[in-house]
């Protein structure tokens, strides 16, 4: 009966070290993801930000042509997996990758391969008093 109880006791123990280690890692990429949010609030508005946005938007006109009217808003890919999850656009982007919204549209762009990935139609809803205008991408079409 000991020797039954011990066998019981050491597995429970291998399984609470088992869950608290998977709960340790959980807490670890929340706060990675948490520390890459708040770089990108902090360097958000920086002037080498904007040029290297003005950079990748000359390369996306070298491929396809961008109202010169607006601006468009460049981001850098930074969790490719939690954007795939959400929508299925993202389904060819990688880490890194560039997603360039336009008035019209939404461009994925490969800076490293200087490829444009994909792109969708986007409509720009209007924004409440204290927010910004939001960008969603429009559904894919069906073939």
């Amino acid at each position: 009966m000991r020797k039954f109880l011990s066998i019981i006791f050491v597995i429970g123990l291998i399984a609470l070290i088992f869950t608290l280690e998977n709960r340790r890692q959980a807490a670890q990429n929340q706060l990675e993801q948490l520390t890459v949010r708040l770089e990108q609030l902090q360097t958000g508005n920086t002037s080498q930000n904007r040029d290297a946005a003005k950079k990748i938007v000359e390369q996306v006109r070298k491929h396809i042509q961008l109202s010169t009217d607006v601006e468009p808003t460049v981001a850098t890919i930074v969790n490719v997996e939690e954007l795939r999850k959400r929508n299925p656009f993202y389904n060819k982007a990688e880490n890194g990758d560039h997603l360039v919204v336009t008035t019209d549209r939404a461009i994925l762009y490969d800076s490293d391969n200087d490829l444009i990935l994909d792109v969708i139609p986007v409509q720009l809803q209007p924004a409440a008093p204290a927010a910004g205008a939001q960008v969603a991408p429009a559904p894919a079409p069906k073939p």
